[in-house]
C-alpha cells in the first residue's frame, strides 16, 4: 500500500488558526486505476502549460467533480485527517516543545560521547542547533505529521484486515510532500526528527494489530512484530518513508486537493459540498473525522532531558554512521 500525505494551512496563530494534514491510503492493486482517473480528470481542467493543479486554486465545483471522478471511483482509497487549532494553546508552548526536543538531542550527544560514538556526537549537536532555529510553526508541522502518520497506519490495519488484503503489507510506502524542505542536509534532519518522534509516540501508544493475523504468516507481523509482542516500526520509518516533490507524485497531488477540501470545510464553510461528498472515505475512531493535536503542559519535558534519551539499536547506529547523519 501507499500512504500519500500533504497539508493545508500555515500552522500559525493568525486566523483562521486551523491547519491539517491529509493522509491518502491506497491499495497497490488500485493505485494505477486511481492515477489513470486523476490524469484523465486533470486533462479536462484548464491549465497554463500543464502546471500542477493545486487544491487552493480550484473552485468548489471543480473540487466536487474531482471527488466524484477520482476518489469515489476508486474502491480502496481512504483518508485520515489530523490537524491542530492554535486557538486552543499559546505559541510559547510550541516554542518550549521545540526547545525541549533540542535539549533532548544534546543529552543524546552526551550519551554518544560517553559511549565513544563521535559521529553521533557531531550529528546530534548539529541537529540540536538546527532545531533551535525552527519556528513554532515548524514544530506544529512535525507534531501534526507524526499524528497523521500513526493514525493512517492504524486505520490501514483495520481497512486491510482481511486475508485477501495481506499482500498490501508486503511493502508499505509513506510519501510526504516536501513542501518547504529544500536542502538535502535539512532533509536528513527533518527525517530524523520525524522518525524519532514517531518511535517515541509508538512507545506511548502502541499500534493495535488484528488478533487473527497471528494465526497466519501475516507480512505485518513478520516484518514488524518482535518475539515479545512489541511492534517495531524502525525499518518502516527509516527505509520506507520519505519526502517527495508533489510535481513528480500524483498521489501527493491528490492528497493536496483532499487536504484543501477539508481545510475549506473547517475554516470557511461547515456545509462545504465537496467535503460532504468526501466524508464517506474518511477514517476515524468513534466517527471522528478530524483528529486534533494540541500542545499543553503535559507535552513538555518537566524532568532532566537525559531521562528521555533512548539509545539506538546497533543497526540504527550503523545506519546513522553509514549515511553520515551521524
Amino acid at each position: 500500500m501507499k500512504i500519500f500525505i500533504d497539508e493545508s494551512g500555515d500552522f500559525g496563530w493568525c486566523p483562521p488558526r486551523y491547519s491539517l494534514f491529509c493522509a491518502l491510503t491506497v491499495a497497490d492493486r488500485t493505485l494505477d486505476g486511481l492515477v489513470t482517473r486523476f490524469d484523465k480528470w486533470k486533462s479536462n481542467q484548464p491549465r497554463k502549460n500543464k502546471d500542477e493543479l493545486k487544491g487552493k486554486n480550484l473552485l468548489p465545483l471543480v473540487q466536487a467533480s474531482f471527488v466524484h471522478s477520482v476518489i469515489l471511483a476508486t474502491g480502496h482509497a481512504r483518508m485520515t485527517l489530523a490537524g491542530t487549532n492554535t486557538a486552543l494553546f499559546p505559541k510559547v508552548t510550541a516554542e518550549q516543545f521545540g526547545q525541549d526536543s533540542a535539549n533532548t538531542l544534546r543529552a543524546t550527544a552526551k550519551w554518544a560521547a560517553g559511549n565513544d560514538k563521535p559521529l553521533l556526537v557531531d550529528f546530534y549537536n548539529a541537529m540540536a542547533r538546527w532545531l533551535e532555529r525552527r519556528s513554532a510553526e515548524n514544530v506544529l508541522w512535525v507534531c501534526g505529521l507524526v499524528h497523521v502518520i500513526r493514525l493512517a497506519i492504524q486505520h490501514a490495519i483495520v481497512q486491510f484486515a482481511e486475508e485477501e488484503d495481506d499482500c498490501e503489507f508486503e511493502k508499505i510506502e509513506i510519501l510526504i510532500d516536501r513542501s518547504f524542505i529544500k536542502k538535502e542536509s535539512h532533509d536528513n534532519y527533518w527525517r530524523d526528527w520525524l522518525r524519532s518522534s514517531l518511535l517515541s509516540e509508538s512507545g506511548k501508544k502502541p499500534l493495535f494489530v488484528i488478533k487473527e493475523w497471528s494465526e497466519r504468516d501475516h507480512p505485518f507481523n513478520r516484518k514488524y512484530r518482535r518475539p515479545n509482542g512489541v511492534i517495531d516500526s524502525t525499518d518502516l520509518y527509516r527505509n520506507h518513508m520519505r519526502f517527495a516533490d508533489s510535481a513528480d507524485c500524483e498521489g501527493i497531488q491528490i492528497a493536496d486537493i483532499c487536504a484543501n477540501i477539508a481545510y475549506r470545510h473547517y475554516t470557511t464553510n461547515r456545509r462545504y459540498r465537496p467535503y460532504r461528498l468526501l466524508r464517506s472515505r474518511l477514517c476515524g475512531e468513534d466517527r471522528i473525522e478530524m483528529h486534533t493535536r494540541i500542545l499543553d503542559e503535559r507535552s513538555l519535558v518537566t524532568d532532566a532531558p537525559e531521562n528521555h534519551v533512548h539509545p539506538y539499536s546497533e543497526d540504527e547506529l550503523v545506519a546513522h554512521a553509514k549515511h553520515g547523519d551521524g
